[in-house]
């Protein structure tokens, strides 16, 4: 990527500057080296908590993921010392501490984030459970960043002071700014503010584990069926990309058109740090034979890990895959959290656009691989409908 300006600030910080003189604004994006895989025993959805935290005050929006927490704000190329001013502070704020009323706030909208994820009529208990099915209940991967209720709940300022100096270091941050700025002048003002922050601890070793593939039967009062397929994919793979991007966009070319099928939809998690995740959802009505539906499934993937997918339904993947990560550096926001992504994960913050040549670059023979090793042992949730619904009139 041309233009791309890379310093590491005293401190070990790491600042990326991307200038777009005509773009009329600045994006900064915070990359910390902390998502909920870093989530100790029995504090799942810390990581989330301490985001809530640290956004306090502030203007960014925030996420926190399995490997990371992003902060991102925009504002006229003149906020420019105040957008970074406030990553610093950010993390100068978190560790001061939080008072337990505070806290008791945070922990409050965290829990109702995770009620409104898991109500029954949006099939929302499923990641949960895929998840606990694919990896076990005690493997970092085996819950959703938002976390577990009862451990949320349990969060303490100490937790929370803890996991900050843990893992809110300088080491394990990535901040860039993309727009109308002058490089140089980008540096002097990210030195000022984001130099001399504590250090942290270095990073733990990437997370592995054997899928376990096991499967659920639930019934939580929906009026229609779904089966759920949660994957663990190679991290980083573009191969994985390819193969989620044509469940996405041509699901019954991969899986098969069966009568009655509502719909399907397929998702993907990307994670350098830990196994990434893959979503296949197949919505169907009440009356559908799901151990016939599960069945399906499994000979057509079966079918891809024995001779990939057509060669058509591959450079339709390809296409899409690729329109959609053009479409991710196109965007100044988007642009800067992969910035921030690409130098996490290689050292290399231009290596955003190696990755297209990457997907280009996938063979049918690395999906039929992909298919027939992590896809043949994927968690199952069938969630079984209540039956026809009672409509009031």
């Amino acid at each position: 990527m041309d233009g791309l300006l890379t310093r590491r600030l005293p401190g070990g910080a790491t600042l990326v500057v991307r200038p777009d003189p005509g773009l009329g604004f600045v994006a900064v994006n915070a990359w910390h080296g902390a998502g909920s895989l870093h989530d100790p025993a029995g504090r799942s959805g810390l990581a989330h908590v301490v985001e809530h935290v640290m956004s306090e005050g502030g203007s960014a929006h925030a996420t926190t993921g399995y490997e990371c927490t992003n902060y991102v704000a925009t504002g006229p190329p003149a906020a420019l010392p105040a957008l970074l001013a406030e990553a610093g502070d950010r993390v100068r704020r978190g560790r001061r501490g939080v008072r337990e009323d505070v806290l008791d706030g945070h922990r409050r909208i965290v829990l109702e984030e995770i009620r409104e994820r898991d109500e029954p009529g949006r099939f929302g208990s499923g990641l949960r459970r895929g998840l606990r099915l694919l990896f076990g209940r005690d493997h970092p991967a085996g819950r959703p960043p938002v976390g577990d209720p009862a451990e949320v709940a349990a969060v303490t300022p100490d937790d929370v002071a803890a996991f900050v100096e843990a893992h809110y270091g300088a080491d394990r941050l990535v901040v860039s700014v993309v727009g109308a700025a002058d490089p140089d002048a980008a540096v002097e003002i990210a030195g000022n503010h984001l130099a001399g922050l504590p250090s942290g601890r270095p990073a733990p070793p990437p997370v592995t584990g054997e899928p376990l593939g096991a499967r659920e039967d639930v019934e939580e009062g929906q009026p229609t069926s779904m089966v759920r397929l949660t994957f663990a994919l190679p991290p980083g793979s573009a191969a994985a990309e390819v193969v989620m991007a044509a469940l996405a966009s041509a699901p019954w070319s991969v899986l098969g058109s069966r009568p009655g099928l509502l719909g399907a939809l397929g998702q993907h998690a990307r994670c350098a740090l830990g196994p990434a995740i893959g979503l296949v959802k197949l919505s169907a009505p009440a009356s559908a034979d799901l151990a016939g539906l599960e069945r399906d499934v499994a000979a057509r993937l079966a079918a891809v890990a024995r001779d990939g997918l057509p060669p058509d339904v591959l450079a339709a993947a390809k296409a899409l895959r690729i329109r959609e990560q053009l479409g991710v550096l196109g965007a100044a926001r988007t642009l800067a959290e992969e910035l921030c992504r690409e130098h996490a994960w290689s050292g290399d913050a231009a290596g955003v656009t190696a990755r297209l040549d990457a997907v280009r670059r996938v063979t049918n023979a690395e999906v039929a691989a992909l298919a027939a090793g992590p896809m043949a042992r994927p968690s199952v949730v069938a969630f079984h409908a209540a039956g026809e619904p009672s409509w009031i009139l």
